[in-house]
């Protein structure tokens, strides 16, 4: 049995995951995707806020309702020959005397990329599974709980207006082209209705779930060996001690299910 030992229930451990997940603070990501027949770079920045803890034994921790509150900016490409066919210069030739045969240079139009930026935000809501994990690093004891899987993301009601977002920006980009502007803003409109709610939840679920799927919360850390009491005088020294084991666990404790700690001690 341990030396040490401390307990905390459910609501105790709200708050101390209120205040752990809290201090995580913002965090950025960036890379590309794909949406549909268009491609997006993107940088992301996320925070996260506590839902309600759930203390399942032997040792799960879950948290319901976990909230990551997210800003993207995008930059999307709409590749134009996506479009349009691609169109060359008929080439021609002429005999010319003393010369022979001359032929004017195939000439072929390479339809550009289209770029328009987009911003958006919202947030997202999961349940997540945690385990506990136990570390003696440089020195000092970590306990941290981390998360359990890829947990699904629930998304808000607003997210699917990024698509009308990506219309709206694109619209007038796309009708400055001239001649074919009107009907490539159509044709681009119409691409996003068909992609649909659907398709804007999978190409936000690759970039967010890292968010959630990475986290480790800090529940408790303490150097391996710390003074106890100080030195009075030359002959009464200092009291240290060397905390040889840390166990970690959810127990039931009736009436409640606690977050237990442990600590084996040595002088």
């Amino acid at each position: 049995m341990s030396e040490i030992t401390a307990a905390i229930d459910e609501q105790a451990a709200n708050t101390l995951f209120d205040t752990a997940v809290g201090a995580v603070g913002p965090q950025s990501r960036s890379g590309t995707g794909n949406l549909g027949p268009f491609t997006a770079s993107y940088t992301v920045t996320g925070t996260l806020s506590n839902g309600d803890v759930d203390l399942i034994p032997p040792g799960t921790i879950r948290i319901v309702d976990l909230r990551l509150d997210w800003q993207l900016d995008l930059s999307f490409g709409f590749d134009l020959s996506s479009f349009l066919p691609d169109f060359c210069l008929p080439q021609v030739c002429v005999n010319i005397p003393c010369v022979g045969r001359v032929c004017t240079p195939r000439i072929c139009i390479d339809w550009p990329t289209v770029t328009v930026p987009v911003s958006f935000g919202d947030f997202v809501k999961a349940t997540a599974d945690f385990g506990l994990s136990i570390t003696l690093q440089g020195g000092v004891w970590k306990v941290e709980a981390v998360v359990q899987g890829v947990p699904n993301l629930q998304f808000g009601a607003s997210t699917a207006a990024l698509l009308v977002a990506i219309g709206l920006a694109a619209t007038p980009v796309l009708l400055a082209i001239p001649f074919i502007g009107p009907f490539l803003a159509v044709a681009v409109n119409a691409i996003l209705v068909a992609i649909g709610i659907a398709g804007i939840t999978g190409f936000l679920g690759p970039i967010l779930s890292p968010f959630v799927s990475g986290l480790r919360i800090p529940v408790y850390q303490q150097p391996q060996q710390f003074v106890v009491l100080p030195a009075e005088t030359a002959v009464d020294p200092q009291v240290d001690i060397v905390i040889d084991q840390i166990t970690a666990a959810v127990a039931h404790n009736a009436p409640e299910d606690e977050l237990v700690l442990g600590a084996d001690i040595s002088a």
